[in-house]
């Protein structure tokens, strides 16, 4: 491994004072990797490859490419930058490539249901409307449902002693 890291250095132009300080190691920790006198932690191992781009598998065992391909897109290095799922991904995907008018009705439909979660008039973990038979509802679904109804009578009270 000494060998492989004094090869990334090179290859990227770097002095071992360089390499170092884009690790925040000191340069003589840089120096007993490059002779082998100490071999670097799986946590600097894991450093060296995410700062440099390298794939941990070349600077572990030779095998492969030095580098890692670069991501060809700017969602593709994003998506690397924050690991994102596959769900993520195309989300984002699908949302940047829309129109400006079509990302505004999303951003105004948001906006609307955060406006109406912070009215207070609506419960998120509610129900939306009570099942057929009451009965079947938990003491616990049924206190919530009372408690919704009671506070839709208030403010209803409150609006009117306004007017």
């Amino acid at each position: 491994m000494n060998v492989r890291l004094k090869q990334i250095r090179k290859a990227l132009n770097l002095t071992q004072q360089e390499f170092a300080d884009r690790l925040k190691i000191k340069r003589n920790t840089v120096a007993t990797y490059e002779t082998g006198k100490s071999n670097p932690s799986d946590a600097a191992v894991s450093l060296i490859c995410r700062e440099f781009n390298v794939r941990e598998e070349w600077l572990r065992n030779g095998t492969g490419e030095m580098f890692k391909a670069a991501p060809s897109s700017a969602l593709d290095a994003l998506s690397e930058e924050y690991g994102l799922s596959n769900a993520a991904y195309v989300m984002v995907e699908k949302f940047v490539n829309l129109k400006p008018e079509a990302q505004e009705t999303i951003f105004n439909y948001v906006r609307e249901v955060a406006a109406a979660f912070q009215s207070g008039e609506i419960s998120p973990m509610a129900p939306a409307a009570p099942p057929a038979d009451f009965s079947e509802l938990s003491v616990d679904e049924k206190v919530e449902l009372y408690r919704q109804e009671l506070e839709k009578e208030e403010k209803a009270a409150e609006k009117s002693e306004v007017s």
